[in-house]
C-alpha cells in the first residue's frame, strides 16, 4: 500500500473503506491494558521504569564477530569471565567502543529448544520453544512488559527488505496464538506513536484516527444489539480491542508535552533504502522509550536477512553470504560491513537514550539493549550457542556492563561443567525487572534440567 495516501487523510475525507484500512495500520502496537501515566509517577518521587530494547538481527550473529581479540573461543570446559576494559573489541562491533564500560558480551549460551536449521527461529527465539510451532506462548519481550507496565506494553518495529511491507508477524507473541505485529514503515509507526504532537498531515491523521475509533466503537455496539447471543460474544472481542485502542489514544494525548520533547526527525521515514528505514526505526525506538510511551521495544531486523546491502557496498545478497563456507575469506569481507552497520544502530540508540536526563542520570542508565540474531550462531543456526551483546544494566540490577562472559560449551550429558541457556538469561531479565518466576518457556530435553534451572546468576546483581 502507498502510505502517501495515509499522509493525506483528514477527518473530512474518511470513507468506510479508508477507515478500515487506516485502523489496521494504526493498530500496529497492540494494547493489552492501559496504565497510569509514568511521568506522573516520576513526579511523585517513584523510581524511573526499567526498559529493555531487543534488536533481532537476521542471518545469525556470528560468534567470531563479537569475540574480543585474543580470547580463546575454543575453551569449552569452564566459565571465562573477563573485564572488557582490558580487551580489544573486534572490527565488526568496534562502533560500540564509546560504550565499552556499559557493554556486555555473552558467548556460548545454548538455545537448542528453539529448533535447528532453516534461516530463523521466529517466535522460538524470544519464546524458548520450537519455532516450527508458531506463536506457541508468550515471548520474553511481553513477559518483561507485564512486569514493567506502560501505555503500550511492547512497541514492535520491523525492518524488511521490501519498502512495500507495512506490518509483519515474525518474532514476538503476546500469548499463545497471539502474534505481536511489527510495523515496518517508519512513517506509519511515527503517525501511530507521535501523531498527537506532530504538525501538518501527521497530526490530522492522529485526529482522524480518534474520530475513526469512536465511529467503529459505536458501529460495533449498534450491530451487536441485533445479533444472537452467541455472535455477540464473538463481537465483544473486537469491541474490547477498539476500546483499548481508544483509551491508548486518550493517554497519548495527555502525554503531549513529554512526547513533543522527544519526537524524532522524519526526513528518512519514507526512504526506499533499507539502511535509512533502519535508522528511522531506531529513532522511533529511542523516542518511544524516552517519551515513556513504552518500556519495551522489539526492533526486528530479521526481515533483511536476504537483503542486498548495496548502500553499504555489498553486492551479494544475505542468503548467498550465509551459505558461503565459513572458511571462505570472501564471506567475512561481505558480512563485516553489514555487522558494523548493525553495531552502529545499537550505538545510535544508546546515544539517544543517554542524551535524555532522568533523575540523577539518563534514560540509558535504566535501560538494557539486547542485540542478538533470530537464528543463533549461523545463517542456518543449530543453536548450540547463541551470542548476545548487551548494552546497559537496568539501573544496576544486572552486572553485565563491562564484562565478557564465555560459558562452557553445550553438552547433552550430565556433567558439572554443563552449559547454560538463553532461557536462563531470560529468567535473569525477568528477575531484574521484578518478576521472580522460575520457569519460562520449555526445557531442552537433551540437556540436564539442573543446568537450565533458574536465572543466570552470573549476570544478576
Amino acid at each position: 500500500m502507498n502510505t502517501n495516501v495515509l499522509n493525506m487523510l483528514t477527518p473530512d475525507d474518511l470513507d468506510r473503506r479508508t477507515c478500515l484500512k487506516g485502523i489496521s495500520l494504526g493498530a500496529g502496537a497492540v494494547v493489552l491494558q492501559p496504565f497510569v501515566n509514568a511521568l506522573a509517577a516520576e513526579a511523585a518521587g517513584e523510581a524511573p521504569p526499567l526498559r529493555v530494547v531487543f534488536l533481532m538481527q537476521g542471518n545469525g550473529l556470528w560468534p567470531h564477530h563479537v569475540q574480543p581479540k585474543g580470547v580463546d573461543r575454543q575453551q569449552a570446559d569452564r566459565l571465562i569471565d573477563l573485564p572488557l576494559a582490558e580487551l580489544e573489541l573486534p572490527e565488526p562491533i568496534a562502533a560500540l567502543e564509546p560504550f565499552k564500560n556499559r557493554l556486555g558480551i555473552i558467548q556460548k549460551l545454548s538455545h537448542k529448544i528453539s529448533g535447528g536449521g532453516d534461516h530463523g527461529k521466529h517466535y522460538g527465539a524470544l519464546g524458548c520453544f520450537n519455532w516450527r510451532r508458531g506463536p506457541l506462548a508468550q515471548t520474553i519481550d511481553h513477559a518483561i512488559a507485564g512486569a514493567q507496565p506502560s501505555v503500550i506494553p511492547v512497541v514492535g518495529l520491523g525492518v524488511e527488505g521490501s519498502p512495500e511491507a507495512v506490518v509483519v508477524n515474525t518474532v514476538s507473541a503476546i500469548g499463545p496464538k497471539r502474534p505481536q505485529p511489527m510495523i515496518c514503515q517508519p512513517d506509519v509507526a511515527f503517525q501511530s506513536l507521535f501523531g498527537s504532537v506532530a504538525e501538518g498531515n501527521v497530526g490530522k491523521v492522529f485526529q482522524a484516527r480518534n474520530t475513526l475509533l469512536d465511529w467503529i466503537r459505536s458501529d460495533i455496539k449498534r450491530v451487536e444489539r441485533s445479533l444472537p447471543a452467541m455472535d455477540r460474544e464473538k463481537l465483544d472481542v473486537y469491541l474490547d480491542t477498539f476500546e483499548q485502542m481508544r483509551t491508548r489514544q486518550d493517554q497519548i494525548a495527555t502525554m503531549k508535552d513529554g512526547l513533543k520533547a522527544n519526537v524524532p526527525a522524519i526526513d528518512k521515514f519514507n526512504s526506499q533504502l533499507a539502511t535509512e528505514r533502519f535508522e528511522a526505526q531506531n529513532a522511533i525506538a529511542a523516542a518511544a522509550i524516552a517519551s515513556r510511551l513504552t518500556n519495551v521495544v522489539n526492533l526486528d531486523a530479521s526481515g533483511v536477512a536476504y537483503y542486498t546491502w548495496k548502500e553499504l557496498g555489498v553486492m551479494t545478497d544475505g542468503h548467498a553470504i550465509g551459505h558461503m563456507h565459513p572458511d571462505q575469506p570472501e564471506r567475512d569481507k561481505l558480512c563485516i560491513p553489514i555487522r558494523k552497520f548493525h553495531a552502529e544502530r545499537i550505538a545510535d540508540i544508546a546515544r539517544r537514550l543517554d542524551a535524555v536526563k532522568e533523575g540523577n542520570g539518563t534514560v540509558l542508565d535504566n535501560t538494557l539493549i539486547v542485540w542478538m540474531s533470530d537464528s543463533g550462531e549461523e545463517h542456518h543456526g543449530f543453536c548450540a550457542e547463541w551470542p548476545l551483546v548487551t548494552l546497559g544494566n537496568l539501573g544496576g540490577r544486572l552486572k553485565t556492563a563491562g564484562r565478557f562472559l564465555q560459558f562452557p560449551a553445550y553438552q547433552e550429558e550430565a556433567k558439572e561443567t554443563a552449559n547454560r541457556t538463553v532461557r536462563n538469561f531470560y529468567l535473569a531479565l525477568l528477575h531484574a525487572v521484578g518478576d521472580k518466576r522460575e520457569q519460562f518457556g520449555e526445557l531442552d530435553p537433551k540437556m540436564r534440567a539442573a543446568a537450565q534451572a533458574g536465572p543466570l546468576a552470573e549476570v544478576l546483581a
